[in-house]
């Protein structure tokens, strides 16, 4: 009776050993946000529009919660650095935040949804990279495609490549100055259409 109580009594011992977590502390993780622009002195349009915004294109690397470094061919990142929420939907509501400051008169929804509701046009949005590498330069490159009820179509290509220090911050605030960029590219489009 005796050894089963020693044999109880050091499986346990070993089993809560592993939930003792021994040598460096573990390093807290940090969790990144866009922010959209708090203010404009520049009103792009103040026609009354309506606008759908879709994500047609997004790579599957940058669909997760790990905020992604690349260079040439190497993908990497780190479990403590992650985005907030899916990065997907931040790019979606940061763009629209956006156009919805520099365009106050428009109605902006995003897709997909089904509708009948009338729409003066359509803006697809093709994420080809939104990266960078730490201690040189952010790396956006976002295609894009504004078709009219009418069909006429007006395609853009915008790149983005911004110096950074090496951290973090530095990359995250780096794209998103250059997805402000990108918002205001799109608002002066909007009012060519």
């Amino acid at each position: 009776m005796k050894t089963y109580r020693y044999m109880i009594l050091i499986l346990l011992m070993v089993s809560t050993s592993a939930c003792i977590q021994l040598g460096e502390s573990v390093v807290p993780s940090q969790y990144f946000v866009f922010k959209s622009m708090s203010y404009n002195t520049d009103i792009y349009s103040d026609k009354r529009l309506s606008i759908d915004i879709e994500l047609v294109d997004f790579p599957d690397y940058l669909k997760r919660p790990q905020v992604v470094l690349h260079q040439d061919n190497i993908i990497s990142f780190t479990d403590t650095k992650r985005w907030a929420t899916p990065l997907e939907g931040q790019v979606l509501s940061l763009i629209t935040s956006n156009l919805e400051l520099l365009l106050p008169e428009t109605s902006i929804k995003v897709r997909p949804w089904q509708s009948n509701q009338h729409v003066d046009l359509n803006l697809q949005i093709a994420v080809k990279k939104l990266s960078g590498v730490l201690g040189k330069q952010s790396d956006i490159d976002i295609r894009w495609k504004i078709a009219d009820k009418h069909g006429k179509q007006f395609r853009g290509h915008f790149v983005d490549r911004r110096s950074i220090d090496e951290s973090y911050e530095g990359l995250v605030l780096a794209l998103n100055r250059g997805l402000d960029e990108l918002s205001k590219k799109l608002a002066s489009a909007f009012t060519y259409e």
